[in-house]
């Protein structure tokens, strides 16, 4: 069973995510055992990942669960919301 993942797109000059990335850096310590967290600066993205998901707004959150299903979240996440996607 593959490990539950949550990405994380953003880009340096963008002020949303500037704020976003400060409650990210607060809340993903807390659940590094239990999830893969993974920073993608659209501006710097080989993977294709930012394609794959079709990521047209930034900041944007893909939480991807043990089972291949996604939810994806455009814009910045409170701390409340960002656990909440987490524990989805």
């Amino acid at each position: 069973m593959a490990q539950k993942k949550v990405i994380k797109f953003f880009a340096t000059w963008c002020g949303p995510c500037k704020v976003y990335g400060k409650t990210w850096d607060k809340v993903t310590p807390d659940y590094k055992d239990q999830v893969e967290f993974v920073n993608v600066n659209i501006e710097k993205d080989t993977t294709g990942l930012a394609a794959q998901y079709r990521v047209k707004t930034i900041p944007t959150t893909v939480l991807i669960r043990e089972d291949g299903s996604e939810l994806i979240k455009d814009g910045r996440l409170t701390k409340e919301e960002l656990v909440e996607l987490i524990l989805s």
